[in-house]
């Protein structure tokens, strides 16, 4: 019967020796005809894997430089905490810049316990100099916002202490009910007056029109605000201090702002409408002469075919009202009576400048915005 693997030795074991073993004339036999003779240098790594070092890993993107001075190292490799050592001493030396080494006990430069101060552009500026004074401090601003927030908030931004003294004095006594809160917070001034000034549908109605609107809250327009738009009301105390209006903006804001500069007072003129909430009632606020005694006419003219109310109420302020002439007659569109009065202010020398949202109070306690309308007086070259 064939032995499997006959082709190797039987295996005796290691026979014990006292001593050396004589191995004749011939010497040591040579290796085993199990490996062929090529395996042996390759196999070294897994006899002896300590006393030989694995090839290092070729980067493709190192320079040449690095890869000449380690194919060709000038000193024996060290330990990783020298090589740690050696690329701190190289980059203090390279570098203008001075860094700590953390390894090393012994520093000639030590670091400061606290953090570097930040350099100024300045040279000639000191480190420990005083902060500089804010925008507000070193110089007066020539621009002043004034917006309407809810039914009772006004929030005036970067105005100059003496106007805003001026307005403390004159248009806040105004308002009959008083004031609730006045704060500065930053640079904006919030004011909050009792009850409801903004709504131009509150408590305040006393039934003169029936166009549901505060007679109250239009006075306190009429003789508060409209003077600050219109330069040839002297009294008004923002253009006594220069202030005159530009514009109105709705920048990062629900509310629109008014934005009033300090200027030379202009030969210009302003006063404020609203439309009611269908769009065929349109009040008018100290209107000039021109305009109160001419818009009725010239917007019944321009609706043969509709009845314009025409009604005075209080002081300076005009309501005018279309309504169907006949039963059966269809009534006039809210945008079509919008651009009649457009047209018909603009040939008497007014154009819309601005526009500002006011809330009110709806049905089951909703808000929805009324706006007011600015008209300002076309300037004539000169």
């Amino acid at each position: 019967m064939q032995q499997p693997y006959s082709n190797y030795p039987p295996y005796y074991g290691q026979p014990m020796y006292p001593h050396t073993p004589y191995m004749g004339q011939a010497g040591p036999p040579g290796p085993s005809s199990a490996y062929p003779p090529s395996m042996v240098l390759s196999s070294l790594h897994l006899l002896h894997p300590q006393e030989i070092s694995p090839p290092l890993p070729r980067i493709l993107s190192m320079p040449p430089r690095m890869l000449l001075s380690q194919a060709a190292p000038s000193a024996p490799l060290k330990s990783a905490m020298k090589k740690t050592m050696n690329v701190f001493n190289a980059a203090e030396n390279t570098l203008g810049r001075q860094f700590s080494n953390p390894f090393s006990h012994a520093q000639q430069n030590p670091a400061p316990p606290f953090p570097r101060p930040r350099v100024q552009s300045n040279p000639q500026r000191s480190q420990n100099a005083v902060k500089e004074p804010s925008h507000e401090q070193t110089q007066p601003t020539l621009h002043m916002l004034l917006s309407f927030h809810g039914l009772s908030e006004l929030h005036i931004e970067y105005i100059m202490q003496m106007g805003l003294e001026e307005m403390r004095k004159v248009i806040w006594p105004l308002w009959r009910d008083g004031v609730e809160s006045d704060t500065i917070t930053g640079h904006t001034c919030i004011v909050k007056f009792r009850n409801t000034p903004w709504d131009l549908n509150g408590p305040n109605v006393r039934n003169l029109v029936p166009i549901g609107s505060s007679s109250r809250s239009l006075l306190f327009f009429k003789n508060g605000f409209v003077p600050l738009y219109s330069v040839k009301l002297r009294e008004a105390s923002l253009h006594a201090l220069g202030y005159s209006f530009q514009t109105a903006v709705n920048i990062s804001s629900t509310s629109p702002r008014l934005v009033f500069q300090v200027t030379q007072p202009a030969p210009s003129e302003f006063f404020l409408s609203f439309f009611s909430q269908d769009g065929r009632k349109l009040t008018l606020i100290n209107p000039p002469n021109r305009v109160d005694l001419s818009i009725g006419a010239h917007l019944r003219s321009a609706l043969p075919n509709s009845n314009v109310i025409d009604n005075v109420i209080e002081e300076e302020t005009r309501v005018i009202e279309v309504k169907p002439k006949f039963i059966n007659s269809p009534e006039v569109e809210s945008s079509t009576m919008f651009i009649e009065v457009l047209k018909i202010l603009n040939n008497l020398g007014y154009q819309l400048d601005a526009t500002v949202p006011l809330s009110r109070k709806g049905t089951l306690g909703l808000r929805n915005t009324r706006e007011l309308l600015v008209f300002k007086e076309i300037a004539t070259p000169t």
